[in-house]
């Protein structure tokens, strides 16, 4: 996977950066922008080209797109770093997550009809100085060592340990010594879910 389309991408140098709030009202156009990359993607290999969107599409905005079907994840791709606009990020992190997660097996046209799409816009990072001061439940984890980066983003893990485990194993982190450990809140959108 070449770094411009790295998940994991994260810039850490910037703790603290403005937060951003879409609003629920625009949230079913945002994921409808992913079904519809992805579905467009699957059939042409080709990206869709937006238009006609609310102007908050345009802004930089930090996103994952999580693709999970049940309790299971079938990708997932994202960033803390915008440098691309909001719908331009949502188009490409489906389509990474539907076909480039090198962690699942690609969705294709079929199985894409019972995957529910969630949203993930992250919030505020800040440095912890333990494990026990995250919250997996309210919280995402990131975990970096030597320019290397995992993260779980809220809900996707059960016990704060776990995520830990997770986070490391997606960076190729093999121990403790030396790690950052860094959380952040999240706005959640999930597809069929008010």
């Amino acid at each position: 996977m070449t770094s411009k389309f790295n998940p994991l991408k994260i810039c850490l140098s910037v703790i603290f950066y403005a937060n951003f709030l879409i609003p629920f009202s625009l949230s079913d156009t945002a994921i409808s922008v992913c079904r519809k990359a992805i579905k467009h993607y699957l059939l042409t290999g080709e990206k869709i080209r937006l238009s006609n969107l609310p102007e908050i599409f345009s802004e930089k905005i930090p996103v994952y797109v999580s693709l999970r079907k049940g309790n299971q994840t079938r990708g997932c791709a994202g960033t803390f770093y915008a440098d691309k606009s909001f719908g331009e990020n949502l188009v490409d992190f489906s389509i990474i997550a539907a076909t480039r997660d090198f962690r699942y097996r690609a969705i294709d046209k079929k199985e894409l009809e019972t995957v529910k799409i969630q949203l993930t816009i992250p919030s505020e990072i800040i440095e912890i100085s333990s494990i026990a001061f995250y919250n997996p439940e309210k919280e995402g984890l990131v975990v970096e060592k030597q320019g290397r980066y995992g993260v779980i983003l809220p809900c996707e893990a059960r016990t704060a340990e776990y995520a830990l485990k997770m986070c490391m194993r997606n960076a190729g982190i093999k121990d403790y010594n030396g790690i950052r450990l860094l959380k952040f809140n999240a706005q959640i959108f999930i597809e069929g879910e008010k």
